[in-house]
């Protein structure tokens, strides 16, 4: 039996994309401020990296992580319309299907927010 594939985001890809960390962090990120470039989603993601060894290593970390946006996690994101992202230096945006998988990330959201009021 042959199914009808929509236009829309299918089950299986919000759930190979929201596997990923990095996207998950993204996403939540990107549903607050709505548009940022990949180096400010990188400031966002290490912004909680501590390095005793230098600053120089910080900011090699955040250049390797500005790499895999670029290269993997925008494309694939933009890829399913969930974000609008040309390369760089473009700024990444939401994108159509973000709709899809906003309950999903607002469910994330929540879970932190529940997460770090137990922590303290």
């Amino acid at each position: 039996m042959s199914r009808h594939r929509s236009e829309t985001l299918e089950t299986d890809a919000v759930f190979v994309i929201l596997s990923n960390a990095t996207r998950r962090s993204v996403l939540c990120y990107l549903s607050d401020v709505e548009r940022a470039t990949a180096r400010e989603l990188a400031g966002h993601l290490t912004s909680g990296t501590r390095d005793a060894d230098s600053p120089d290593s910080i900011a090699e970390s955040r250049q390797a992580v500005v790499t895999a946006l670029v290269h993997k996690h925008l494309p694939r994101l933009a890829e399913h319309d969930i974000v609008a992202y040309d390369g760089p230096p473009d700024e990444v945006t939401l994108g159509s299907n973000f709709d899809a998988i906003e309950p999903f990330v607002d469910r994330l959201e929540r879970s932190d927010d529940e997460s770090a009021d137990r922590e303290s």
